[in-house]
């Protein structure tokens, strides 16, 4: 086996390990790890690929493996055992690889990372393992097909999810949604990308990357995002039009929260919880030009990427600030505030994997007191008769109507939700099951309806002075 094959996996070991033994994010550590390699595009994509999917197929990786290996896993050294896990996910989820490149390479990063027993050890179990795929003796919990009569443990063994959050999600949003999720955070996160609309049109935009041979399906819930289907290799920041500012890269879920927000031209727009940015671009675009948004965010490091993109999209009317959004003041009150607040990400665990071992349950208890201070203070910078809109990457009731709950509580006649229906496509209006929230002035979305990311949403307006209390 060349070299580089061996590096490419030695390089997804090492990132692995950083995540599982250092606590380090899998977005940071793999990107971190791609930048100081010199690895090809297509070795860069398959370290990408392995990272994500043994992260993403964790628990069901061991299922697998557990029947071959003579050693409780629990006792198998870190290095050894996401070497097997590494193994089994080439063997199962990319057939373009030979079996024979998956244990030659397995073999070869365990010798390199411990002793020739590790790589002994290795080789011996996944040659077992190889030769019984076929037939029944892998643990039942991997191979069956899942439906709504399995267990939750079941469920929690072959998805790879906390059984805590699948009780919960069965809970609080039924079976069959609860499934849908949990098929979705198996799958391979789709790719949007929102035009930008101060530069080119969506028809302008679709003529250039056809050229290019790239495939583009139209979002059903925002206009001007579109799917990509297929593309050639390299990063999506390679494609013709992203380096002169044609267009950013966002999920169609989060575009429709400044959709929500649905800022008119020539007003400001404070966005509080900003880093990394996608909205507060999103909202300057919508501008036109006229208006300014004002992008905060406590951690000035989080800030980069924004002030990176504020200058490729040639966009003026952001101003930047650090500060901690529970504090922050602004000379003067705003015509739309958002609070896209940090949570618990359980609504985009497709695309952040590692959140899921990462979140617990007293995580509930924790974040709704930092996201009803972002909602107060935020209230406090709304003019009269201006908007405030709430939105979480959450599937958690806590963390979202209980939130907006607390907080018309708290602020009486002074805030009042608003109807989403004028700010929603036909896609979403027509769908039964939402029209009862977003008629109160909340959305919940999440892979059962239209395969959406999980996202909440919701629209108050200010009173006018006259009836502030």
């Amino acid at each position: 086996m060349a070299e580089k094959g061996v590096s490419s996996r030695r390089i997804a070991l090492e990132t692995l390990l950083r995540i599982e033994n250092e606590g380090a994010y899998a977005n940071i550590a793999l990107s971190k790890a791609l930048e100081r390699s010199d690895l090809s595009v297509r070795d860069r994509a398959l370290v990408t690929h392995i990272v994500q999917g043994v992260i993403r197929h964790r628990s069901n990786l061991d299922s697998r493996l557990r029947p071959f290996s003579k050693k409780p896993l629990d006792k198998i050294p870190s290095v050894l055992l996401n070497t097997l896990r590494i193994g089994v996910y080439q063997l199962e989820y990319l057939e373009d690889i030979p079996p024979s490149a998956v244990l030659n390479t397995c073999t070869s990063i365990a010798r390199s990372c411990g002793h020739e027993g590790l790589a002994k050890y290795s080789n011996a179990v996944l040659r077992s393992y190889l030769r019984k795929r076929e037939e029944s003796l892998v643990l039942a919990s991997a191979t069956l097909q899942p439906d709504k009569n399995l267990g939750v443990n079941e469920l929690s063994e072959y998805y790879s999810m906390p059984a805590w959050m699948i009780e919960r999600w069965r809970q609080n949003l039924g079976t069959e949604t609860t499934l849908a999720i949990l098929n979705e955070s198996q799958t391979e996160p789709k790719v949007f990308i929102r035009v930008n609309r101060t530069a080119i049109s969506p028809e302008g935009l679709q003529v250039i990357l056809a050229r290019a041979g790239v495939e583009l399906a139209q979002s059903s819930v925002v206009e001007g995002v579109f799917q990509i289907l297929s593309r050639g290799r390299g990063r999506l920041e390679e494609l013709p039009g992203y380096k002169e500012g044609l267009f950013s890269i966002q999920d169609e879920a989060a575009s429709l929260v400044s959709e929500i927000v649905n800022p008119d031209p020539d007003t400001t727009v404070i966005d509080l919880c900003a880093a990394p940015g996608g909205k507060s671009l999103h909202l300057a675009e919508m501008l036109e030009g006229k208006g300014k948004v004002i992008a905060v965010d406590i951690y000035e490091k989080r800030l980069t990427e924004l002030k990176k993109n504020r200058a490729r999209l040639s966009l003026s009317n952001i101003e930047i600030s650090t500060g901690d959004g529970r504090e922050f003041k602004f000379d003067r009150l705003a015509d739309s505030v958002l609070v896209d607040a940090p949570c618990s990400g359980t609504g985009v665990l497709n695309r952040r994997s590692d959140l899921k071992y990462r979140k617990k349950p007293e995580d509930l208890k924790e974040l709704p007191v930092l996201q009803e201070a972002l909602l107060n203070n935020a209230a406090t910078l709304v003019k009269p008769g201006g908007v405030l809109v709430y939105s979480t990457c959450s599937l958690e009731p806590e963390e979202n109507q209980a939130v907006i709950e607390c907080f018309l509580k708290k602020w009486g006649e002074s805030f009042k939700p608003e109807d989403l229906t004028p700010y929603l496509p036909e896609s979403l209006k027509n769908d039964d099951r939402l029209s009862d929230t977003a008629k109160a002035g909340m959305l919940l979305l999440h892979p059962g309806i239209r395969g959406l990311s999980g996202f909440f949403i919701a629209r108050l307006r200010r009173a006018p002075d006259e009836e502030m209390q």
